[in-house]
């Protein structure tokens, strides 16, 4: 064989090795890349482990919190073994963030234990295989009232408050990112209920210890809150490329639409609802977020009565359309007598029928313990089917999975 084609037959060589090593390597001994951790969207479907998934999850809100409260307290390490061990729940969502303003304090003076108990918090997660959704900014008014600053100053990419949301994000999630129990991220918890409330009688309430009244200054509107949530999705998505991302957001209310542009009370139609409901999710978000309680069932839309079951399957369906699949945050019913049971019985069947792919019940606690009375779930009170009723959700959807 002359030079000439010796050397062709060397450069062909090279470039097909070349296109296998961008394919994956296949033949040629290159691994290929492990699927990502935690839970990603591809082309509207959830991924988890390179497969697409849906699944049931639990609330654990106050699990940092006690810990934060007390440096020795360990309730989380039984609280994690019961979930996984007992339940096989796959899952918690918890507030990764201090609730009242003054809390912040350990994490502005002293991040290395602020920090140093979190991670108690995510190893023992990950010893005991358990996801976490960790909800970054908690209660809508904190940072701002930490910052001392107007809490429509959230709006405000140059304000000191919107500096504290970018700050903790960025050392929160590069803190994390590598962490297997890290499933997702969530922003914070129902805030745009706070937004677009008509004139000035529906202000927050004053910040804990303070007589100063609310001012026009503390009235939150949705592009505040939405300007917020790009910032911060930008943020964290330039750290994690792929985990989703969701808003922590409840059921839009049943006026949003004339809250936002008549300033009243009128109820929505079902157009201008699921408009709104639309909007309300950033177009960089893969994931609409929703909370389930028993006021969704019965008069929702403007001359029409719609079930539970019926709006469910008309947001589910809306978030589908356009490509996003469905975080139901929070579901459940305070009180448990057998009207209470049957509507937290039809909201576990509709999160099975609408197709809902990742769903929390509201709120686990340790027997003996006690964190919203009417609420919590305990492995021995009366709302322990709850936990089984999520075992046996997962391992019917795990069979079509």
């Amino acid at each position: 064989m002359g030079k000439q084609k010796m050397q062709h037959k060397y450069r062909n060589m090279a470039r097909l090795i070349l296109a296998l090593v961008l394919l994956g390597g296949a033949g040629f001994g290159c691994q290929k890349q492990p699927p990502p951790t935690g839970f990603s969207v591809e082309k509207g479907t959830l991924m988890l482990g390179g497969k697409p998934y849906r699944g049931m999850g639990m609330n654990y809100v106050q699990c940092f919190w006690r810990l934060l409260q007390n440096p020795e307290n360990r309730d989380f390490v039984e609280g994690f073994r019961m979930l996984r061990e007992d339940y096989d729940i796959p899952f918690i969502r918890f507030a990764a963030s201090p609730y009242h303003p003054g809390e912040w304090k350990l994490y502005a003076e002293n991040p290395e234990e602020y920090f140093r108990r979190m991670d108690l918090i995510v190893r023992e997660a990950e010893k005991q295989n358990l996801g976490l959704i960790p909800s970054l900014f908690w209660w809508l008014p904190s940072v701002g009232d930490w910052c001392e600053e107007p809490l429509g100053e959230m709006g405000n990419p140059q304000s000191k408050t919107r500096a504290f949301y970018r700050k903790y994000a960025t050392e929160f999630v590069k803190r994390y990112k590598d962490s297997p129990a890290i499933w997702g991220w969530e922003i914070g918890n129902e805030y745009l209920l706070g937004a677009d409330l008509p004139k000035l009688n529906h202000l927050p309430r004053p910040k804990a210890g303070s007589k100063e009244p609310r001012t026009a200054a503390d009235k939150l509107t949705r592009p505040m809150i939405l300007d917020l949530y790009q910032d911060l999705h930008s943020t964290i998505r330039e750290i994690d490329p792929h985990r989703i991302i969701v808003t922590g957001d409840a059921m839009l209310r049943n006026a949003a639409w004339n809250n936002r542009h008549r300033d009243d009370w009128g109820l929505d139609t079902r157009e201008q609802s699921l408009e709104m409901f639309t909007a309300d999710t950033p177009k960089s978000f893969s994931v609409a977020s929703i909370h389930l309680y028993p006021e969704e069932d019965g008069k929702y839309f403007k001359d029409e009565n719609v079930s539970l079951e019926e709006l469910v399957k008309a947001v589910a369906q809306e978030a589908h359309r356009h490509g996003r699949v469905v975080w139901c945050g929070e579901f459940g019913a305070a009180s448990s007598g057998p009207k209470e049971r049957q509507m937290v019985e039809r909201m576990f069947q509709t999160i099975k029928e609408t197709g809902i792919e990742l769903s929390a019940l509201w709120n686990f606690n340790l027997p003996g313990k006690t964190f919203q009375k009417d609420a919590d779930v305990t492995p021995t009170n009366e709302r322990a089917w709850m936990l089984s009723a999520i075992q046996k959700f997962n391992q019917e959807t795990l069979k079509k999975h």
